[in-house]
């Protein structure tokens, strides 16, 4: 996303707290099930310049939105404060 570029992504783990299917990039299922729909999600992008530009578009709004270093210092500290604080 730092890029500018969709990202394909599985649907587990922290990629869909991150991903935003359609709006930031596509999810498939983990192992052999999304194999179909990850081969989908590629033609998609490939044939859909559109698409791939404007997903690419959106994720570089939200990596400087959310992922940047100053947003991640300043969630850092928030969070060292919080502990700091229920001591």
């Amino acid at each position: 996303m730092a890029f500018g570029l969709p990202v394909l992504g599985t649907d587990a783990g922290g990629t869909l707290e991150i991903v935003e299917h359609n709006v930031t990039g596509l999810v498939h299922p983990t192992g052999r099930p999304g194999n179909a729909v990850l081969a989908q999600n590629l033609r998609f992008l490939l044939e859909n310049r559109s698409a791939r530009e404007q997903m690419g578009l959106e994720g570089r709004k939200k990596v400087q939105r959310m992922y940047l270093k100053q947003h991640m210092y300043k969630r850092f500290v928030e969070v060292i404060v919080r502990c700091m604080r229920s001591k």
